[in-house]
């Protein structure tokens, strides 16, 4: 019965050893499959960091991220539209702002038109009337035509400078259109005298009445705009060739005194510092002259810019500033 017993009880125990081989070659083969497929212990981290990834950014640095895209693009904005308004600065071109040149002369409709007649010699010496005019040999007449200017103030600051006075020949338009530089010269003591309103000689000469209606109206607003009643005058471009003796007697009966010139400056022609040394060679050629020296100038930017330098030479030479005043007999151009 013993030997029955312990028999059976090998039998037993090498099954059951069996079956433990089997049990934990099952689970070895389990671990090691699972390993193959990925799925350790940290699994879970692994997933965690798979997951963040793939979350991308935050919203709160979305937000931010799209804030600062959009402040950028408009600073880029504003910076590209001064750009453009800067451009557009610099390639307008003013269509209708005039300069200071052009708005010197508003009523003269032939601009670049010499002073002298387009038929006459420039610098032809004029005749004196029968009267021998006041003055001598070391006086000077400066007159200025077709003003007042932006920049008469400072003509004027430059002949007080020399201790010159002026006389100052102006256009209807611009005495209206500066009306402080007008005040100015009647203050300081230059003499203020009429030039026309249209500065045309088609329209000025047309006739008798052209020529007395223009010098009325210029006379009464130089009048309004300075308080004085001036009948010294200048006819545009001159008395010759277009004052025919019908109109001189015309302008002579309604007590107006007619001034031409016997320097011309050239200022129109040359508009530079040329004009000074036209001046000076004219001048040594009226040595023995006994009238009055009437020289033409213009309210010209350029003219003033040279200014200085004929000023020097006058006062170098002795010469006296004087301005034109009606006890005097004028310079005219020999009528033809």
């Amino acid at each position: 019965m013993v030997k029955r017993k312990s028999g059976w009880s090998r039998g037993t125990v090498i099954v059951i050893i069996a079956i433990g081989f089997l049990f934990a070659g099952g689970f070895l083969g389990n671990y090691f499959l699972k390993k193959a497929a990925g799925e350790p212990s940290n699994h879970s981290k692994n997933e965690n960091i798979k997951h963040a990834s793939a979350k991308g950014p935050t919203t709160g640095s979305v937000v931010m991220n799209t804030r600062d895209s959009k402040e950028e693009k408009e600073r880029m904005k504003k910076q590209q539209e001064k750009a453009d308004i800067w451009g557009n600065k610099q390639e307008q071109v003013p269509e209708t702002t005039p300069t200071e040149t052009t708005e010197a002369q508003p009523a003269t409709q032939e601009t670049g038109t010499p002073q002298t007649p387009a038929n006459e010699t420039p610098g032809t010496q004029p005749e004196q009337n029968n009267t021998q005019p006041q003055g001598n040999n070391k006086t000077i007449y400066l007159t200025f035509d077709d003003g007042p200017a932006p920049f008469s103030a400072d003509i004027i600051a430059l002949l007080e400078q020399y201790q010159y006075k002026a006389t100052f020949f102006m256009i209807d338009g611009n005495i209206r259109r500066y009306p402080d530089a007008v005040k100015l010269m009647a203050q300081k003591g230059e003499t203020v005298g009429l030039h026309s309103v249209s500065h045309n000689q088609k329209v000025f000469y047309a006739s008798v009445d052209s020529i007395l209606s223009e010098l009325t109206q210029n006379r009464n607003t130089l009048k309004e705009i300075s308080g004085i009643d001036s009948y010294i005058m200048r006819t545009p471009y001159g008395s010759v060739p277009y004052m025919t003796g019908e109109y001189r007697q015309a302008v002579k009966d309604n007590g107006y005194l007619m001034w031409d010139w016997n320097i011309d400056s050239k200022d129109w022609y040359y508009k530079d510092a040329r004009f000074v040394n036209s001046v000076i060679e004219q001048l040594n050629k009226l040595a023995d002259h006994n009238g009055p020296i009437v020289i033409l100038l213009h309210e010209r930017p350029e003219t003033l810019a040279h200014l200085p330098a004929l000023l020097d030479y006058l006062s170098a030479q002795g010469f006296e500033g004087k301005a034109i005043d009606s006890s005097m007999t004028p310079v005219q151009f020999s009528a033809r």
